[in-house]
């Protein structure tokens, strides 16, 4: 990194596919963050298929709620590729619920707003995200929400102007749709939008929807479309509202992203917050943080040739 002009400052985190960490860019003058990938450590069918179309995508994004790549390189002596991104001090987004629980809903409109503008961007460039989670959303220094962690996106392709549905089954279980769940093909624009919808709970009641032992009995109780609504903290009739309507099992039923940014709550929220009033909303207790994902999916990959982006196998 030095030779690139980064000097080293610390760790940030480690994931499936290499660490992360924080260094100062003598170019740039500024810090940024830097994901590390081992190719040593890695398959290399993750090498072949998923990091080459993960670098091809962030390179080509540009959106101010999208973590911005600076710099993509590789360092051949190591076997080691580093992806130069802008740094969000603030952490991510669970972290940020963990600490203060369910947020108010004038500050969850907000960050809803931006993520459903980012994602909006990426799904009118044909890219799906397909790990939308609070832990894949960052924030700045003025808590603007980022959307980061492109390792299972792809490009979505068309037949006879209709989308190619994805038979690869990736994401995090508590946040996955459920046909993604039951192992249907999807179409990945609209299981992006079940993720929001679970994003959206998660700000409100610093909890997931859906919580179950199986997946099995994870997709009985997301086909039955009834979402518990905890008495505390108190949210609005219209957020409810919203959620019932992105968090729709039947795929054809789900809200799209623009009727969301025109749904009342958004509406109401957004002038609020442009008034400057205070919403009537009451944060509540601070609450415990979600449980260890258990049920995170295990990654493998999926013989289908048409889509061979990362795939977790639903336990």
């Amino acid at each position: 990194m030095e030779s690139r002009g980064y000097i080293f400052r610390s760790n940030l985190g480690e994931g499936m596919y290499g660490k992360v960490v924080s260094a100062y860019s003598t170019r740039l003058k500024r810090r940024v963050a830097i994901k590390v990938i081992n190719q040593k450590k890695v398959s290399s069918s993750y090498l072949e298929k998923f990091l080459s179309r993960e670098t091809e995508i962030i390179r080509s994004l540009n959106h101010p709620n999208i973590v911005k790549t600076l710099d993509v390189f590789e360092y051949k002596k190591t076997s080691k590729v580093y992806v130069v991104m802008e740094l969000c001090v603030k952490g991510d987004l669970l972290k940020h619920i963990n600490v203060k629980g369910g947020l108010p809903e004038h500050s969850s409109c907000r960050l809803f707003t931006q993520l459903c503008k980012a994602v909006q961007y990426l799904h009118n460039r044909d890219v799906a995200h397909r790990d939308l989670k609070c832990e894949n959303l960052l924030l700045d220094t003025h808590y603007n929400l980022k959307v980061c962690d492109f390792g299972f996106s792809k490009r979505l392709t068309y037949a006879d102007g209709r989308t190619v549905l994805s038979e690869t089954y990736c994401g995090t279980s508590s946040y996955a749709a459920p046909e993604i769940l039951r192992s249907f093909p999807y179409d990945p624009k609209v299981s992006d939008v079940w993720s929001m919808g679970v994003v959206l709970y998660m700000m409100f009641y610093a909890s997931v929807p859906y919580e179950a032992t199986s997946i099995r009995k994870m997709v009985e109780i997301q086909t039955q479309h009834n979402i518990n609504f905890p008495s505390i903290p108190s949210v609005s009739s219209e957020a409810k509202d919203l959620i019932r309507s992105i968090l729709h099992p039947v795929v054809e039923q789900r809200i799209t992203i623009s009727n969301i940014l025109r749904s009342s709550w958004i509406m109401r929220e957004g002038r609020m917050e442009d008034s400057g009033e205070t919403p009537t909303s009451n944060d509540g207790p601070v609450q415990e943080g979600p449980p260890d994902e258990k049920a995170k999916v295990n990654e493998k990959l999926s013989g289908d040739n048409s889509d061979p982006g990362p795939s977790k196998n639903l336990k």
